[in-house]
């Protein structure tokens, strides 16, 4: 009985230390330690990079991008606004090394070479031309190649070279500036430029700016048309820079520019126009200018390097050069051509004014070519058109309308063809 009692009493005690254990508040675990994600690399943005060297404005982006690296090369030389030289280092004889590590007087044998001209001097038996296609190989020819390149201009080998490395198509390498001036003015000849009037057309990357030397009976664009319209043949003594920027001023690159790679500086008008220095005299020559013998330490005012014979300025055609962004400031749009779109043909537009002046589209963004309009197909031959249904007019109903139903058609019979009766056989006669 005792035993009894003790088992139940331990029994009970045990449940109630279950039940006020169950009842007792849980403890909670301590929270997991945070795992920290390793930090995702971030994706790059994808680059704007603009638009490729195509289309319509591909060639004269090309054309500033080349003119400028040899500017760079020759350690950027130029010529002020105020025609004074403000910077030279190197010239074209010295052995000083340009920017890319050649020699000077090389650089100006690779323009010849590059641009195909040298082998026209050489068939012309140039002094010297024939020398400079071997110019290391020994030392009589390399002092007659450094001879040749001394005494023969060689801006229009620079001009020539800047536009094969721009792959301008169409363009007359020569070593005249002459020849590809006399291409843009004859429309039979093709080419990628125009001949126009620097007074009333606004320059663009791209275009050439040239003025004739050492000749003062063809002035101005005037006289160099009428000399050219005259068809007395023969070439002039000409020159001509590239243009490369017109922002607050015109900025141009020409080769053998005072015996280097240099850049010159020229003013604009309120409009936009080139302001041209004109010679005062006519016995002025040279690429350096109308300096006289008013030039002197006492009259610096008559000192002025872009106191030219300005006479043409040869424009890229609209269907080959748009204003691009090639050189850091933002390029006006063209203004010859006219509102409604690009031009139809290749010649020159006039200039829209600027009270007149249309609203321009961002740069980089190639002008949309204008749609037909869509033509309405022709009908199939074998399947007639319907005449278009007429409008319908309105039809006033009858007090009483009765809807008129007409009578059925009985079907009429079909008669049978007659048919002939055969003849029948006649007996045959006995034997």
């Amino acid at each position: 009985m005792m035993a009894g009692r003790l088992g139940v009493l331990v029994c009970s005690v045990a449940i109630c230390t279950t039940i006020a254990g169950c009842s007792s508040k849980p403890r909670k675990p301590p929270p997991a330690p945070v795992q920290t994600q390793p930090a995702q690399p971030q994706r790059p943005l994808p680059s704007r990079a603009p638009p490729p060297a195509q289309g319509t404005y591909g060639s004269a982006e090309r054309i500033v991008s080349v003119a400028r690296r040899e500017l760079a090369m020759w350690y950027q030389p130029f010529i002020d606004s105020n025609g004074r030289l403000a910077s030279i280092r190197v010239t074209e004889a010295e052995q000083s090394m340009l920017a890319d590590g050649t020699e000077a007087w090389q650089r100006v044998l690779g323009y010849w070479r590059d641009s195909g001209t040298l082998y026209e001097m050489a068939q012309s038996n140039i002094a010297g031309a024939y020398s400079c296609q071997f110019p290391s190989g020994f030392a009589q020819g390399k002092a007659e190649c450094r001879t040749f390149l001394v005494d023969n201009p060689w801006s229009a080998a620079f001009v020539s070279y800047v536009m094969q490395q721009a792959r301008v198509s169409g363009f007359r390498a020569s070593p005249r500036h002459f020849d590809y001036i006399r291409q843009a003015y004859r429309a039979d000849m093709g080419g990628p430029y125009l001949f126009t009037d620097p007074a009333t057309h606004r320059a663009d990357p791209g275009d050439l700016l040239c003025f004739v030397r050492g000749r003062g009976s063809v002035a101005g664009y005037e006289g160099l048309t009428a000399w050219l319209s005259s068809g007395t043949g023969g070439s002039l003594n000409t020159h001509c820079d590239i243009v490369v920027s017109r922002d607050r001023e015109l900025q141009t690159i020409g080769g053998n520019v005072l015996n280097g790679v240099t850049l010159r500086k020229l003013k604009l008008d309120p409009q936009g126009y080139t302001v041209l220095p004109r010679p005062t005299s006519a016995g002025y020559s040279g690429e350096s200018g109308d300096l006289g013998a008013s030039c002197s330490p006492s009259n610096e005012a008559a000192c002025d390097f872009n106191r030219q014979n300005w006479a043409v300025l040869l424009k890229l055609k609209p269907t080959t050069a748009y204003p691009t962004q090639a050189t850091g400031v933002p390029a006006p749009v063209r203004t010859i051509t006219p509102a409604g779109g690009l031009p139809q043909t290749v010649v020159p537009q006039p200039v829209v004014p600027a009270t007149q002046a249309q609203p321009v589209a961002p740069q980089y963004v190639l002008p949309r070519p204008v749609a037909p309009p869509s033509a309405t197909p022709a009908p199939a031959p074998t399947q007639p058109q319907p005449a278009q249904p007429q409008a319908p007019q309105p039809v006033i109903p009858p007090s009483n309308p009765s809807p008129a139903v007409p009578p059925p058609v009985a079907p009429q019979p079909v008669a049978p063809a007659p048919v002939a009766p055969q003849p029948e056989p006649a007996p045959a006669a006995p034997p």
